[in-house]
C-alpha cells in the first residue's frame, strides 16, 4: 500500500538535492538516487531535471509532487482508521441481560464505566 519511494521523492523535491535528502533520511545519497531511479522507472516518467546547479522538478514531477503528498497522507489516515476500528471493538463491554434485569442497575453501571474508562462503551445483549 505505502511506497517509501514516494516519501524519498518528496524529500528530494523539498531539499533540492540528493545529498540533503539523504542527510535528512539518514541514508546514503546513493540509496536516495537508487530509490528515485526505481520510482522513475516504475512510473515511466522522468521526475527531475538534473544539472550542475541542482535538481528541478519536471512537469511530471510537479504533478507527482502534489499527488504523492496526498497518497502518503491517505495511507497514514487509512492505517489510523483501521487501528481505530480494531480499538473500537476492544473498547466495548458486552453485557447479557434479561427482560427481568432492572434498568436502574444498567444505568448505574453505564455511569461508572464512563467515569472509570472514558472511551469504552457498554453493549447490552438480550439473553
Amino acid at each position: 500500500m505505502y511506497n517509501p519511494q514516494l516519501e524519498t521523492f518528496l524529500r528530494v523535491a523539498d531539499a533540492g538535492s540528493f545529498n540533503k535528502a539523504a542527510e535528512e533520511s539518514y541514508i546514503t545519497p546513493t540509496a536516495v538516487i537508487k530509490q528515485i531511479n526505481l520510482l522513475e522507472e516504475s512510473l515511466g516518467v522522468k521526475l527531475f531535471d538534473r544539472s550542475h546547479r541542482g535538481l528541478t522538478l519536471t512537469k511530471a514531477g510537479r504533478s507527482m509532487y502534489q499527488d504523492a503528498k496526498y497518497i502518503i497522507q491517505y495511507c497514514r489516515d487509512s492505517v489510523t482508521r483501521a487501528k481505530n476500528a480494531m480499538q473500537e471493538d476492544e473498547n466495548i463491554i458486552r453485557i447479557g441481560s434479561s427482560p427481568m434485569t432492572p434498568a436502574q442497575l444498567l444505568m448505574e453501571l453505564w455511569s461508572r464505566v464512563q467515569n472509570a474508562a472514558p472511551g469504552h462503551q457498554i453493549s447490552d445483549r438480550p439473553l
